[in-house]
């Protein structure tokens, strides 16, 4: 009988506990997608992204053949030539630094919202040096500065849904949830795991840069045209650059402080 109340009690705990978590998991999410940037919250614009990214996908009529997250074979068999492709080429850099301009005005509005308060009269505790904040936004800078380099390599079309649904909803959610993540170890010290997140992160970001531009550089002799280039780093490994991609946001993640980062690298491993 003692058994058994004992199994009960403890599984009354296990669940008043996992309520408790999951009503500050709750409350997390709600604070953060009622953010706003540029006066606009970040749930309507995610909405907007989301009833674009349908239109997008009744206009690129894919084939079913999808390789990466949003591009399929018929995408990357698309050479762009026409002002539509200038289109949507633009319409891709300008979301991407939309997508850091996200994540700077989350990584630092509370330091706003403390300057207010002080320059209104209000007692305000000393601010420590953002560290993290400017770790994690040159992180973001090197990412988006890696996907414009990138798109230089690229010799394919840009699909409607690769503008809205990876541009415009899984590179700002990501690095908004990065960033949020970051703000909420405000003046938090920095330890081994944010150093070693750096760490990876360049690591990361090597293994995915490198590799594609020896490939750029092989492809640009018309004799390879059509073949596959399994030279350099690909020999190693026949998706070193996706690797590298997963790593360099393990990374990332790590360097925010919230390990519940995680999730982005997980998400973008199962995508690839």
């Amino acid at each position: 009988a003692a058994s058994s109340s004992l199994g009960g009690a403890t599984v009354v705990a296990v669940a008043v506990g996992l309520a408790l978590w999951g009503g500050e998991v709750m409350r997390a999410v709600g604070g953060f997608l009622l953010l706003r940037v540029a006066s606009v919250p970040l749930w309507a614009f995610w909405l907007l992204m989301v009833s674009l990214s349908v239109a997008g996908y009744v206009l690129d009529q894919p084939d079913g053949g999808a390789t990466a997250f949003f591009i399929d074979n018929k995408t990357r068999r698309m050479i762009p030539t026409t002002e539509v492709d200038q289109l949507r080429y633009w319409l891709k850099v300008a979301l991407l630094f939309f997508a850091l301009y996200i994540e700077q005005s989350i990584l630092f509005q509370p330091l706003e919202e403390r300057r207010r308060k002080k320059d209104a009269g209000d007692e305000v505790a000393a601010t420590p040096v953002p560290t993290r904040e400017w770790l994690c936004l040159l992180c973001g800078a090197a990412f988006i500065g890696r996907v414009l380099l990138q798109m230089v390599f690229w010799s394919r079309s840009i699909s409607w849904v690769e503008v809205f649904a990876e541009t415009g909803i899984i590179i700002p959610l990501s690095l908004a949830s990065l960033a949020f993540g970051a703000s909420m170890r405000h003046g938090a010290k920095l330890g081994m795991v944010e150093v070693m997140g750096l760490f990876l992160f360049l690591v990361g970001t090597f293994l995915n840069v490198w590799p594609e531009y020896t490939r750029y550089l092989w492809k640009l002799d018309p004799a390879h045209r059509g073949h596959l280039y399994t030279g350099g780093l690909f020999s190693v490994c026949r998706h070193i650059n996706y690797f590298g991609e997963v790593l360099s946001f393990v990374g990332f993640a790590l360097a925010t402080g919230a390990w519940w980062n995680l999730w982005i690298p997980i998400v973008m491993g199962i995508g690839l």
